[in-house]
């Protein structure tokens, strides 16, 4: 690829790999996908380390050393595989196509959507569970949507737009130990119990990382949406979440002309949080259209790259 793109190599290789490693992504099986098996380490390390006679302090620290305890040997081995390759490009693209969260949940919003008009909350429930960390047993048809567009935006801000932010900014170590500190956030949540103090050092460093790919994919939405009234409503907001995770809710809301937001029920707690968007209830439909606008925003970040790299790397190369 250097050979072809030339003096352009730096400034187009990046969006050129993100694009093709998001379209690989799309037909690779669900169960290939790094994110569970990460999961899966995440969890067997957890009940290793979580006493509960520590006190907060230490399992805070001891969060911390867990989240190292992956992130080191994972980026160092990474690192130690690029450089000996002699082709990086084919590596870069099938990793970032494993640390993509694939098709299944937008499967599942289609089934969501048949669910639902048949009358099949029961179902609609179970489908949505594996995605959301809030109950999903109690939940109505309106939460069910809400749940699923939430957790959608969550899913792909820590994944597929932070890949596409920090890739080519920091390259293919750093944006991959960034992915692994969001999946660990949310797989050791300080929301749930069990690692309330154990996640909260992770979740802490998480926060920071969410801030500017919320930010951008806040903005990105409210293009397609109503951009004032969504700046309006983010001024007023009272309850700010971690992360920033409710500016692209706010975005996403007042495209759908539907409220999002709201009470979540987690273990047997209610967690209070804001209500967002205009007061209508969003119906099974606007599921899809989540769906359709995340696509959107996902291939105008990609082309914007390209077209930004190009023309940068044209005016760097005096060509303009």
């Amino acid at each position: 690829m250097q050979g072809i793109l030339g003096p352009l190599y730096p400034w187009l290789a990046p969006p050129l790999i993100l694009g093709v490693a998001v379209l690989i992504n799309q037909l690779l099986p669900d169960r290939w996908l790094l994110t569970h098996k990460l999961g899966t380490v995440a969890d067997a390390i957890a009940d290793k380390v979580i006493h509960p006679y520590r006190d907060g302090a230490q399992q805070r620290l001891a969060g911390l050393l867990a989240m190292m305890i992956i992130l080191l040997p994972a980026t160092g081995v990474l690192w130690a595989a690029i450089s000996l390759a002699a082709y990086p490009e084919p590596f870069h693209v099938l990793l970032i196509a494993l640390c993509l969260p694939g098709r299944a949940q937008q499967l599942e919003h289609r089934a969501m959507v048949s669910q639902l008009h048949s009358g099949q909350k029961g179902r609609a429930r179970q489908a949505l569970a594996p995605f959301t960390l809030r109950r999903t047993d109690n939940l109505s048809e309106v939460g069910l949507v809400k749940a699923g567009i939430e957790s959608r935006l969550v899913h792909e801000a820590t994944a597929t737009f932070s890949w596409l932010l920090f890739y080519p900014l920091f390259g293919l170590e750093l944006a991959f130990a960034i992915w692994l500190i969001q999946q660990l956030a949310r797989q050791w949540t300080p929301l749930k119990s069990r690692t309330r103090f154990f996640g909260q050092g992770v979740a802490r460093i998480s926060h920071w990382l969410q801030l500017p790919v919320n930010a951008l994919l806040a903005l990105t939405l409210s293009l397609y949406g109503r951009p004032l009234a969504g700046w309006r409503e983010l001024k007023g907001i009272k309850q700010a979440l971690p992360g920033g995770v409710h500016w692209p809710q706010i975005a996403m809301a007042h495209h759908l002309g539907a409220q999002l937001g709201g009470p979540w029920m987690l273990e047997d707690r209610r967690l209070e949080r804001p209500r967002l968007g205009p007061p209508q209830t969003p119906a099974a439909h606007h599921l899809l259209r989540a769906d359709k606008l995340l696509q959107l925003a996902r291939w105008l970040w990609i082309s914007l790259l390209l077209l930004g790299g190009g023309a940068l790397a044209m005016a760097l190369n005096g060509a303009l």
